[in-house]
């Protein structure tokens, strides 16, 4: 589940945080589905258990669904995460 603001102003540099755990204790990584037609790269693997920290820029004003998916060693892929909503508006 992603975590982070639920109110962003336009333009604003806002951080996310996804906690990533593998039933087989495999590293993982992170992909991120920002609502907005982006996306992140995936990062680099961690350890099953920690936390990634993302930051994205929203360029208009409106309510983003954010969703993130994991990917281990083995190589398999989560499904995608339940929505994170996010207001983004005008300062």
């Amino acid at each position: 589940m992603v975590s982070g603001p639920g109110e962003v102003y336009v333009g604003e540099l806002a951080e996310f945080s996804v906690e990533v755990h593998d039933p087989d204790g495999n590293s993982l990584r992170v992909f991120v589905a920002w609502g907005d037609d982006d996306t992140s790269d995936y990062g680099e693997f961690v350890a099953s258990g920690r936390i990634v920290y993302f930051e994205h820029r929203y360029t208009t004003a409106d309510t983003f669904e954010i969703r993130a998916r994991c990917h281990d060693t083995g190589p398999l892929f989560s499904d995608w995460s339940g929505p994170r909503r996010v207001a983004v508006v005008n300062p």
